[in-house]
């Protein structure tokens, strides 16, 4: 449990990478196996492991496959409290000792083993009677870690009824904070900015705080999100990126709770990934932790898909050279999913209030996420190229409940040209259409 094998003056205590380990066992529920009692004979104190692990093992284990107990012993250093081992074979006149106790149950004199560092007699060893505790009332809910946007609030119980000295039992009463966390203000208090501007925020708040590449050389750097870099329990560990440069580092232990992480895949509708005790944590639609609920097709948390209907439609007109507007997507619409396959004379942009979120300049978008993928209200649009790098289909698909309403716009060319490429001397395929306004002709241009 102590990563250093030590005791402190009262108990036993867990190092803390044990204690996030057993927190961590126990918040991703594989603790069924704890249930299970233990097949056990003889009283607990058989079960001490200095009468299994003798001196001789423990120095063994220490120092390596050579290493002895030492041969004589120091009358000012209490027996238990250091491990004193002959590391070289064929040297007994020198004893390098090792600063932890022995382990319990090590023989230490005539009817005497070791407990805590200390040599004591039989009816100290003997481990007291199991105390079987009960939990505790519910506690209050604590408050938000964000105010808006979605943080993390908990409540607790301890296993305290008789109250526990048992370390293993305080372990327990500790997991289950992590057990009962929920998201508060999950849908009713957005942020006026988005996700990533949170997560943007923390990371510029170490702007000040020098990074060391260089013994005794102090170097300043912009922090940016490390978004499209890491992803899952990584992204949750405070990483930033240096703006400008290309290298990633820890700017602390961890992001704020709630703050948005990306999962190895994509959540389920309505659920959202949120950073909890540095670690990447799927909160379902009700904004309990690992609840499993989602919401339905009509975006409904829990529901049945009955409130809501499909409604599904083509669109082939528009104006040349100017967008037309053909679906105005309304408030709380979901699963909004538009695709156009004709990309190489027409383009999609999409327009919220007098702004447009894709392009809305007369020329096709790059692949954009509006307002940032770590956002659950977010746009996903996709521009899908052919092998020679041509446009072949624009893919446009929102999640929702729209929080507001969009424009859907629809831009075509005023002449549509046709080309003809060859690669290697070789022909390749053809793509040509009459021009709008009668005419035509193609124009040739060859790949290297």
């Amino acid at each position: 449990m102590a990563s250093d094998g030590g005791y402190n003056s009262v108990d036993l205590t867990w190092s803390p990478c044990s204690r996030q380990q057993l927190l961590t066992f126990f918040s991703e529920g594989k603790a069924e196996c704890v249930k299970d009692l233990p097949a056990m004979e003889g009283p607990l104190q058989d079960w001490k492991p200095g009468l299994y692990y003798g001196v001789d093992d423990q120095c063994r284990i220490a120092f390596g496959s050579s290493a002895r107990a030492c041969s004589f012993s120091n009358p000012d250093l209490p027996a238990c409290r250091f491990l004193s081992c002959h590391i070289n074979p064929d040297d007994d006149s020198s004893c390098k000792r090792l600063l932890v106790p022995l382990l319990d149950g090590t023989e230490c004199a005539p009817n005497q083993w070791c407990l805590k560092g200390h040599c004591v007699r039989p009816d100290d060893l003997s481990s007291p009677d199991v105390v079987h505790g009960s939990w505790s009332s519910w506690s209050e809910f604590s408050s938000c870690s964000r105010t808006c946007g979605g943080g993390v609030t908990l409540h607790t119980r301890q296993c305290n009824n008789p109250r526990l000295t048992n370390a293993v039992q305080a372990s327990v009463k500790h997991s289950a904070e992590l057990l009962l966390k929920n998201m508060c203000d999950f849908w009713s208090f957005p942020c006026e900015r988005t996700q990533l501007d949170f997560m943007a925020e923390q990371c510029s708040q170490t702007d000040t705080h020098p990074l060391y590449l260089l013994t005794n050389r102090a170097s300043f750097y912009t922090w940016i999100p490390a978004l499209g870099f890491t992803q899952g329990d990584e992204q949750c560990r405070y990483m930033c990126q240096s703006d400008g440069e290309n290298f990633i580092v820890s700017r602390g232990s961890q992001f704020v709770d709630g703050t948005r992480c990306e999962t190895d895949s994509p959540p389920p509708f309505g659920a959202a990934a949120a950073c909890l005790r540095g670690k990447c944590q799927l909160f379902g639609c009700d904004g309990v932790l690992h609840s499993g609920k989602v919401r339905d097709i009509c975006g409904v948390c829990g529901g049945n898909g009955s409130s809501c209907r499909l409604i599904s439609d083509s669109y082939s007109g528009g104006q040349a050279r100017e967008y037309t507007t053909f679906l105005s997507v309304p408030v709380n619409a979901t699963q909004v999913h538009i695709v156009n396959k004709a990309p190489l004379f027409t383009h999609m942009a999409v327009k919220a209030g007098e702004k447009y979120i894709v392009s809305g300049t007369g020329s096709l978008a790059l692949n954009t996420t509006h307002p940032s993928p770590l956002d659950e209200n977010r746009l996903e649009y996709r521009i899908h190229l052919t092998p020679d790098l041509l446009p072949e289909m624009e893919e446009l698909f929102v999640p929702g409940p729209l929080q507001q309403e969009i424009k859907i716009q629809v831009w075509r060319n005023e002449t549509l040209q046709c080309y003809m490429w060859r690669r290697g001397g070789k022909q390749g395929a053809v793509l040509c259409s009459r021009s709008r306004r009668g005419g035509g002709g193609c124009g040739r241009f060859r790949v290297q």
